[in-house]
This record gives structure tokens, C-alpha cells and sequence, in this order.
């Protein structure tokens, strides 16, 4: 049996055995999936310039993670590193926080202008379809015909959530679109290059260097904001943005890639659109449909199709 083989079955077993894996993925799409709503209340309703938003959200958030890290580990440990060479660590969080942080979310808060944060998810969250493509090319993990199925009915769900009806602006649902195909090259990339330091380090330096990218980007597009214009409410979602939503969110989904194999643990990022879906009904008011309850019954039957093997 080959290594690469060996490795899914025992990342598999793990799985089964460690009700741990199953957590870290549930919190890590729970959190993942309140950034919808939460950056789509400060996009849209409080008119905050999106890559200013996303920008100094992440480049907090990664200065946080890495002044916790240097205090646990030590300041040495802090120092970004694959196969004991700095310089390809440094390479590799700078390329991940372009495709994961500035590419991925930068697409959404594209997105977030003119899309619900529900729809945005929706489509954002069809990467592990891509991933799928991608792994089984790649990473040798094979899309067998249920693996397949799987996939297909959490697609099938977050298209029969999109509904038939209405108009959508078509540059927001390309801009959803490749952020989602930046998330899965870049889950391609970090299963292929094992990091050497800690996944908190990996996720801290990742999030500054892709929020310096960002806001970049904003000088670049001539973002202003009236900082006076802030209230206790815009702070109150700016604050769950940076510390559930990039920090809790991204060092667990990390954290699942690395135990579990790119493939199945990118399907439960179905969940994602369905926790979006959830928090937009509780805070921005949306309306539960036959849409989102058939999403769910999908999303539920490709989850167990995944991971009956």
C-alpha cells in the first residue's frame, strides 16, 4: 500500500476514533459562517470600505496570535519555517495569505457589496467541489463514485439555496466564485507543505501578511472612512470579526486540514452556508424559506455520504 494511501486511512480512522476532529470542524464552520452576516452589517449598513475592513480585521487579528505565540513558545519559535528554512516559510505564509486571506476573503468583501451574506457564503462555500478536483490530481486522494455523490448533493443544496428566482449582480457572484477557487488552491498548498512551527504561528503570520495585502489594496483603490461615524456596535461586530471569526476560525480550520485529509474535511465547509443562513435570520432579519430547509436536508445526506468510508 503506498504511503499517501496509508496516510488517508489512518487520517480516516482518526476521525472515527477522535470525536475531537469533529468539534474542531464545528466551531470552525460555526465561526467561519458569522463573518457573513457580521461583515455584511459593516459593508452594507455602516458603509465601512470593505478591504479597509477585512484589511486591518486580519492584520489585528495575526499581530494577536503571534504576541500570544511568541509569549507560550518564545519568540524564536515565532519565526516562520518549512523543512528548517526560513525563507520557504516565509514564502509560503506570504503565498497562503494571498490566496486564503487577501484572494479569499478579499473576493467576498467584494462580494458583500451587492450580495446578501447568505448568497455570498452560498457561493464562496462551493470550494470543496474545486478542492475535490484538485486533491484527486494532486494529493492522491481519489474521488471515489460515493465521495462523488457526496459532493455533488452539497452543491446540488447550496444551488437549489441560490433558488431560481430573482436577479443577482453577476460581478458579486464572480467575485464569490474566485474567492472560492483561491480557498481551495490554497488548502491544496498548505496539505502539501507541512509547516514546521505551530499551526497558531502558521495562522498569525498568514493573517498579517494578507491583511497588509489588503490594505494595500485599499491605499491602492483610494478607500477613506470618517472614523468618528463608529459606534458601540459597529466596535461590538469589529471585535467578533478579529477574535471568533479570524483567529478561532482560520487556527481550527488549519488545525482539521492537518488531521484530517483535504478532501473530507473541506466538505463540511457545506455547513458553513447553513450557519451563515442561520445568523442572517437572527441578526440581519432574513427570511427562513423552503430554500434554506432543503439546503440543510442536503448538506446533512452529502456530510454522511462523505464520511461513511
Amino acid at each position: 500500500m503506498k504511503s499517501d494511501e496509508r496516510a488517508n486511512l489512518s487520517n480516516i480512522k482518526f476521525q472515527k476514533k477522535n470525536p475531537k476532529y469533529y468539534l474542531v470542524i464545528l466551531f470552525s464552520t460555526l465561526f467561519m459562517g458569522s463573518s457573513f452576516p457580521s461583515g455584511k452589517f459593516l459593508i452594507y449598513n455602516e458603509s465601512i470600505p470593505p478591504f479597509m475592513l477585512f484589511g486591518w480585521r486580519f492584520i489585528i487579528a495575526g499581530l494577536l496570535l503571534l504576541i500570544f505565540c511568541s509569549y507560550k513558545y518564545g519568540m524564536k519559535e515565532v519565526v516562520p519555517q518549512l523543512n528548517n528554512s526560513v525563507s520557504k516559510g516565509i514564502l509560503l505564509v506570504f503565498g497562503v495569505g494571498c490566496l486564503q486571506t487577501a484572494g479569499t476573503m478579499g473576493m467576498l468583501s467584494l462580494a458583500l457589496m451587492t450580495l446578501s451574506s447568505s448568497l455570498s457564503s452560498i457561493i464562496l462555500f462551493t470550494n470543496p467541489l474545486w478542492l475535490a478536483l484538485l486533491a484527486h490530481a494532486f494529493l492522491n486522494e481519489k474521488i471515489t463514485i460515493l465521495k462523488f455523490t457526496a459532493l455533488a448533493l452539497g452543491v446540488l443544496g447550496v444551488v437549489v439555496c441560490l433558488g431560481l428566482e430573482g436577479e443577482f449582480d453577476k460581478r458579486g457572484i464572480l467575485f464569490a466564485f474566485i474567492g472560492s477557487l483561491c480557498w481551495a488552491l490554497n488548502t491544496l498548498i498548505t496539505k502539501k507543505n507541512v509547516f514546521d512551527k505551530s499551526i497558531f504561528v502558521f495562522t498569525g503570520w498568514q493573517l498579517l501578511l494578507g491583511g497588509i495585502v489588503m490594505l494595500v489594496v485599499s491605499y491602492a483603490f483610494k478607500e477613506n472612512y470618517d472614523y468618528s461615524l463608529i459606534n458601540y456596535w459597529d466596535i461590538f461586530w469589529f471585535i467578533w470579526l478579529i477574535i471568533p471569526a479570524s483567529i478561532g476560525s482560520f487556527s481550527l480550520w488549519f488545525m482539521a486540514l492537518k488531521i484530517g485529509g483535504a478532501t473530507t474535511t473541506s466538505s463540511f465547509l457545506f455547513l458553513v452556508p447553513l450557519f451563515s443562513l442561520i445568523f442572517s435570520i437572527i441578526f440581519l432579519h432574513d427570511v427562513l424559506n423552503a430554500h434554506i430547509i432543503i439546503e440543510g436536508l442536503l448538506i446533512m445526506v452529502s456530510l454522511y455520504l462523505i464520511n461513511k468510508n
